[in-house]
């Protein structure tokens, strides 16, 4: 069994599923909150604090970047806020800096619960975590979760913790308000 890995995560929704095969596959599994673009901060705000109930009921480990960086996000994006290439920057934002966190701590493997989402671009997420294994040396972890999403957000909601209605960044959320997609 592959000693450890460091699993970004996105919210607690798409959570459930992912650590539980994680924690089958690796001997210890060390969460990451690494999301500068959940705008506006009491989204933030919520969405870590789901999460963090939800991590400490299973009692799973959750390094918190939790410094609220929307201002960073924007600059990181620019100009680029249509879709796929704003999602493009935003995936490698977080995939990029989960990878080298796991470097510095010297854990072995890193993945993300973005793969778990029927809603995030999944083709994209996984070109970028191999991209990012390819610069740190850190092997991207990677299986396909989306089939098991319902299940893991069905277990979300009868907790009763805080689900998001959309992706996260500010221009997410004013497509979500007029309806665009």
């Amino acid at each position: 069994m592959p000693e450890n890995i460091l699993l970004h995560h996105c919210c607690a929704v798409c959570t459930p599923k992912v650590l539980e095969y994680f924690s089958a596959q690796f001997e210890k599994v060390t969460g990451f909150w690494f999301n500068p673009n959940i705008q506006p901060e009491e989204e933030f705000n919520k969405r870590l604090g789901a999460l963090k109930t939800f991590t400490d009921e299973r009692k799973h480990v959750l390094i918190e970047k939790k410094d609220y960086e929307g201002k960073y996000w924007d600059n990181y994006i620019g100009m680029d806020t249509n879709e796929p290439h704003r999602c493009r920057k935003c995936y490698a934002l977080r995939l990029e800096a989960t990878a080298r966190e796991a470097k510095k701590m010297n854990i072995g493997s890193f993945s993300t619960t973005l793969l778990s989402s029927p809603h995030q671009k999944h083709d994209i997420i996984v070109e970028i975590g191999k991209k990012a294994e390819a610069d740190t040396g850190v092997k991207f972890a990677y299986r396909d979760f989306r089939p098991e999403f319902y299940e893991g957000k069905n277990e979300i909601y009868n907790r009763k913790l805080y689900m998001q209605k959309y992706c996260g960044c500010i221009y997410s959320l004013k497509e979500r308000n007029t309806g665009k997609k």
